[in-house]
């Protein structure tokens, strides 16, 4: 019995020590390599915590608005965050840790000892723990280029080319860039950026520079409101900004990049994209030479980007403040965590911001595959290649294909000028430097023209880019770089060199999505019976992305009932019948017969509206019918919105257009 005893002991204890070895082994598995080396050697060390739980964000597809999706989104990550944050933050607090915890990407940053890690690491909730570098000041890694670049003179020298006259965009005081992608074909169709925000990731902005200052969303004509419109991820750790409530920028980099989205000093200067959207920005770049970041501050402007708050109230963040495009013209060069900017990035895509990402100045002369920095790998990013204004691709431009992720994803998604670009610059004068952070703003700025030709394409991110890369101009040369990349050559739409081709402003609003709306129905007929209407909505065969959700609604007027119709009403609300059809390609029509029943003699006005996710309402044409004891022959009908369809022959037609003229000089002169 002693030795069943001896035995059954050794095996517990063997079995308590293989579980104690397997949760130890499990707990080291969860530690970073290169972060456990770092605490070994110094004893402590900046760490980030990852979460084995992320926020579903589907429920953000469903809504129509970018407010809406943005709070939708934000909803889910705060849920999340907090709910699996929960332990792990009263581990924090209970060995007395500093930490700073982030919604967007289910992240919290700390710093602490190996006995801390090996803690945190035994609970569940915590996926990874990984070595974070929050130094401010610090050498970038070797041969790496930074996409803040130094400024290159700007040859000036008169030059046509492909139809393009760089001397007469001089003379008109139009950037070469802004003219060459054709923004001021844009603004003489009254579409000039108006009712759209963009944001720009940077090392922040003059604000009060004379081509940025009206633009800025935080001024008012009279007073600056930096609540909402500006954020300073480095707080009272900046070196060089004395007020972080301020808008600031220590390099220039972030001036430039907002003055060729924006940038208009009412007079020469038309260095700008889209002179009349508004701009708001956050600061997550530091020093004035190289630019350099952390994890913590591009999630700290990430996070605000997504939904803004004022200065030191991040309580207060607010969806609907966000705005509708950003442009990064930044690449984490310091190590970022592979999983964390793309969730991160991710979540912004689902709150309905259009990501625009420099692709990157590593290309060399054409090394392929150096797109190989967050943002620009990610699918979720709307990537951007540099050419010059003679649509020559750029030698120090990054191309593709994706290798860093061993997706060989094809990037970049298109290609905008970004040689000797022009723009505004932090001492309040301008300054023209080159690289794919010139080139990003192009792409930014071009989004705000479409949304403002368009509010409907708001928050439709996938939308807006396919709209600008279906009308890109594939037409770039490639003698400065390489003609194959990843498989695929020059000739190939897209490719791992300049994707899509280079952005046209002006072919990309004119094919944004539009509805025709014709009708028709009699001009009069015989009283007892009924009548056909019909209205038939298109979308023209130049549009270039399909419509969704259709929608007519007609109104009908007193004693005029739907007797049949070709297809059921989707809704109806009193006299308001509402028709749905799911989705019209370019060049298909959508046609709807009504069969209408008067109820007496008369005259009866069918007005209504059409709309899609991606069109706002627009008038149908008015049709008016005489119903009368005659027996009517004539058609009438109209196309375009607001057109009213015209009476046709008929005696019956005309008596009763005599009629109503004169029932209507009679209210309009007895004050009816």
């Amino acid at each position: 019995m002693k030795l069943q005893a001896a035995v059954l002991k050794l095996v517990v204890f063997l079995m308590l020590t293989a579980g104690f070895a397997s949760a130890q082994a499990a707990v080291s598995v969860k530690i970073d390599p290169a972060l456990l080396s770092a605490v070994q050697s110094a004893g402590q060390a900046d760490f980030l915590i990852w979460f084995e739980e992320q926020a579903d964000l589907s429920a953000a597809d469903a809504e129509k608005t970018r407010a809406d999706k943005g709070r939708a989104v934000m909803q889910a990550l705060r849920a999340t965050a907090e709910r699996s944050q929960a332990p792990v933050l009263a581990q924090l607090r209970a060995r007395g840790l500093e930490y700073r915890s982030f919604w967007i990407a289910n992240a919290v940053t700390a710093r602490g000892s190996l006995a801390d890690l090996q803690a945190l690491a035994a609970l569940a909730p915590v996926k990874q723990l990984y070595k974070i570098d929050n130094q401010l000041s610090r050498q970038l890694p070797a041969g790496i280029a930074r996409f803040i670049d130094t400024p290159r003179p700007a040859p000036r020298a008169t030059a046509a080319v492909g139809g393009f006259d760089l001397a007469k965009a001089l003379a008109d005081s139009v950037e070469p860039g802004v003219a060459l992608i054709r923004a001021p074909e844009v603004w003489a169709l009254g579409y000039k950026g108006q009712g759209v925000v963009v944001g720009d990731h940077d090392v922040g902005v003059m604000w009060d520079h004379p081509a940025l200052k009206s633009q800025y969303r935080g001024w008012d004509g009279s007073t600056a409101h930096h609540d909402y419109n500006w954020r300073n991820a480095f707080g009272a750790l900046d070196l060089f900004c004395t007020d972080p409530g301020v808008p600031c920028d220590s390099n220039g980099h972030g001036t430039h990049t907002t003055g060729t989205m924006v940038g208009w000093d009412g007079g020469a200067n038309q260095v700008g994209v889209a002179p009349e959207a508004k701009w708001i920005a956050c600061r997550s770049l530091l020093d004035p030479i190289v630019g350099v970041g952390t994890i913590p501050t591009y999630l700290d402007c990430m996070q605000w980007q997504l939904a803004p708050y004022p200065v030191d109230q991040p309580d207060a963040a607010d969806p609907a403040m966000a705005p509708d495009v950003v442009n990064n013209s930044w690449g984490c060069l310091e190590g970022c965590i592979p999983p964390l900017l793309k969730s991160t990035n991710d979540a912004i895509k689902a709150a309905g911001i259009v990501q625009v990402v420099s692709a990157g100045n590593d290309g060399n002369g054409g090394v392929c595959g150096t797109i190989a920095f967050p943002l620009a790998v990610y699918e979720s990013s709307f990537s951007v290649g540099a050419s010059d204004v003679g649509d020559e691709m750029a030698d120090f431009s990054s191309l593709g294909p994706v290798l860093t992720d061993l997706s060989l994803r094809t990037k970049p998604n298109v290609t905008a000028p970004g040689v000797d670009t022009r723009s505004a610059w932090n001492d309040g004068d301008y300054n023209t430097i080159s690289g794919t952070s010139m080139a990003g703003p192009h792409v930014a700025g071009l989004v705000a023209l479409i949304m403002s030709a368009e509010p409907r394409l708001i928050g439709r991110v996938d939308d807006i880019r396919a709209l600008i890369e279906r009308t890109a101009n594939p037409n770039v040369k490639t003698s400065n770089t390489a003609s194959t990349c990843g498989g695929t050559d020059a000739a190939t739409i897209p490719n791992n060199i300049f994707g899509y081709g280079r952005i046209d402003a002006a072919a990309a609003v004119l094919a944004r999505p539009q509805l025709a709306v014709q009708a028709s129905a009699p001009a009069s007929v015989a009283s007892g019976g009924s009548y056909t209407a019909v209205f038939t909505l298109s979308q023209p065969a130049s549009g270039k992305i399909d419509l969704s959700n259709a929608l007519l609604k007609l109104t009908l007027p007193s004693g005029l009932s739907l007797k049949s119709s070709s297809e059921a009403p989707s809704a109806s609300e009193g006299q308001v019948l509402s028709f749905s059809h799911a989705a019209l390609a370019p060049g298909e029509e959508w046609a709807l017969s009504l069969e209408l029943s008067p109820a007496q003699s008369g005259s009866y006005s069918l007005a209504g509206s059409a709309e899609a996710d991606q069109v706002s309402p627009k008038a149908a044409p008015t049709l008016l019918t005489a119903v009368g004891s005659g027996s009517g022959n004539g058609s009438g009908g109209g196309s375009g919105g607001g057109t009213s369809g015209s009476y046709g022959g008929g005696a019956l037609g005309w008596i009763s257009l005599l009629g109503l003229l004169a029932a209507g000089l009679r209210r309009r002169f007895s004050g009816r």
